[in-house]
């Protein structure tokens, strides 16, 4: 187990992270449980441009099925 340091500045509060526990995202998403605080990487909302065009499957007889479409992100 590690510890964190945090920093009160006004209203917030601001959590110095340990370098083993460093986030892959600069943005999370926030949630408690009880007593936890949870931190969780925000996941993308769409695939990266040109995903699906460098996936190669050596089987002739694959088809790629209909990739679909996202739906809408609503905005706040």
């Amino acid at each position: 187990m590690q510890t964190a340091t945090v920093i009160s500045e006004g209203e917030t509060q601001t959590v110095r992270l340990p370098k083993g526990c460093r986030l892959p995202t600069p943005t999370v998403q926030v949630r408690q449980e009880g007593d936890a605080v949870i931190l969780e990487p925000l996941k993308p909302l769409s695939w990266p441009t040109g995903f699906f065009d460098e996936i190669h499957i050596a089987d002739s007889a694959f088809v790629r099925p209909d990739q679909g479409g996202l739906p809408a992100v609503k905005t706040f």
